[in-house]
């Protein structure tokens, strides 16, 4: 651990206290005040354990400051110190995995469910975003595959925008939970945000995992993904991989997550532009998972 344990965002010791408090046991986290990205270093430490200790499942990596980070199609991603909470966390599929369209989007019903005890009503963005309700973006989210000889392993990456100022903003389509809130970013708490986040990712992760090949679009977490996702009945432009547009209403999600357009097309990647919203998702009820 860093030697500035005490002036960092996150006590890894006080989390894993109040993460037990709420039924969960996790390995020991890891968190300093800057690395290159929690993606790549948690990658990293996966294929060094592959060698001898394998990490544990849900391993954390977070950080303070990220000064390297992804966003999708190897664009980066960076903000100011200690403006956001940045971290990432391994899952460890069973063989035969196959649900990978579904692992952005659990993590962004978990954002989701966390930025609501915040105070803040958001909607999930296909394939990996939470955003506000009026469209400005909150959080990001990438997950990446680990090919090991053991099986593939998931190094599942958020970034949330917490403590940006609007002089911090990296665009203008972008927003912080001390801009939606009106509250001072010291106010923010990050311990409680990821607690949060974690309480939710792990049940329906394993929820997705005992699904097995059964169509996880029957399960009470995806339901909850579509009722909280703006991109279903809007009007949207995706800009595919291969450089082409394809533009429709989105109609739905396919067995394994993929968007699907005018009840017809379904697609894997792609970035989504909305053209002309649905009506904006409300905060759920809560209840317990």
């Amino acid at each position: 651990m860093n030697s500035q344990h005490n002036s960092l965002l996150v006590d890894v010791d006080s989390v894993r206290r109040t993460a037990a408090d709420r039924g969960l046991t996790l390995p020991p986290l890891i968190w300093d005040d800057t690395c290159t990205s929690t993606n790549d270093e948690l990658a990293q430490l996966v294929r060094e354990g592959a060698a001898g200790s394998p990490v544990p499942e849900f391993t954390v990596r977070g950080t303070d400051f990220q000064n390297a980070g992804h966003g999708r199609l190897g664009r980066t991603w960076t903000v100011p110190a200690r403006r956001s909470l940045t971290w990432s966390i391994l899952l460890t599929p069973p063989a035969g995995f196959s649900q990978w369209g579904w692992i952005p989007l659990i993590a962004g019903e978990a954002v989701h469910s966390a930025v609501a005890e915040a105070g803040v009503t958001a909607a999930i963005k296909w394939p990996n975003d939470v955003l506000t309700v009026e469209g400005k973006k909150l959080c990001g989210i990438l997950a990446r595959v680990e090919p090991l000889s053991s099986g593939p392993k998931i190094v599942l990456g958020m970034g949330l925008n917490t403590r940006l100022e609007p002089a911090d903003l990296p665009r203008e389509d972008a927003s912080s939970l001390a801009i939606e809130t009106g509250v001072d970013g010291s106010e923010i708490d990050h311990e409680a945000l990821l607690v949060s986040i974690l309480s939710t990712l792990i049940p329906c992760y394993r929820e997705l995992v005992e699904y097995g090949d059964e169509d996880f679009r029957d399960s009470r977490t995806a339901q909850r993904v579509r009722d909280h996702m703006v991109t279903l009945g809007s009007r949207v432009r995706v800009e595919k991989p291969d450089g082409t547009d394809i533009i429709g209403t989105a109609t739905g999600l396919d067995s394994g997550a993929d968007l699907i357009i005018d009840d017809r097309v379904s697609l894997s990647a792609g970035d989504v532009h909305h053209l002309r919203p649905a009506a904006s998702p409300t905060a759920p009820e809560r209840s317990d998972r």
